[in-house]
């Protein structure tokens, strides 16, 4: 059984357990690409008459735990983290990616990893490296995998048994689509900031 059957199998029988299991495993850098997995998701829940919002939400809770997991190994880091590293040459090499954006970009790019391939998966591990407070990088997890859960999740419910199309319009796309979420996200941040001044707030 492939490992896309087996997710099948799992969020048919366990329904919300087995969307929460399979999301948290794939942001807790298990070897599941979220542009396979999430649409498929989709699809699979639109087939068996699952409420999309509901999914989304469970769908993030799981990646909210996945992340944290992350998020904590590198926070307590020493001998854990070193030896993850030492194991999983591809963990290696992601993290240093994303800890060279972390320090470039701050506490921020928690936030907007989340959009990007590579270090959407890996930046939990340097926001723990550097003792970023839990709360912060809580809020910018939440609402960056809420992003990219509703974007992917609701392609592959619309496009059904054609969710495979996401896939292969994110493997050639993935990079455009990711920076139109984070520049929408942007100018929506910037409007409200300059509304909240002009209003006095």
């Amino acid at each position: 059984m492939s490992l896309i059957e087996a997710i099948k199998q799992l969020i048919i029988e366990l329904g919300a357990g087995g969307i929460f299991v399979a999301t948290a495993l794939e942001y807790g850098c298990f070897p599941v690409s979220s542009e396979i997995l999430l649409p498929f998701i989709g699809y699979v829940i639109a087939v068996n008459g699952y409420s999309l919002f509901y999914t989304i939400l469970i769908a993030t809770i799981g990646g909210m735990i996945g992340t944290t997991s992350c998020y904590l190994v590198g926070r307590l880091g020493g001998k854990m983290f070193e030896k993850l590293a030492e194991r999983f040459e591809g963990v290696a090499l992601g993290v240093g990616k994303a800890q060279g954006i972390f320090e470039k970009y701050g506490k921020e790019s928690v936030f907007f990893a989340r959009l990007f391939p590579i270090a959407r998966t890996y930046i939990s591990f340097p926001a723990g490296l550097a003792k970023m407070p839990a709360v912060p990088f809580l809020v910018y997890t939440a609402f960056g995998v809420f992003l990219w859960n509703t974007a992917l999740i609701s392609a592959g419910y619309f496009l059904g048994s054609h969710w495979d199309i996401c896939k292969a319009f994110l493997k050639a796309y993935q990079w455009q689509l990711s920076g139109g979420i984070a520049f929408v996200v942007i100018l929506f941040i910037v409007a409200r900031n300059r509304s909240r001044k002009k209003h006095g707030l």
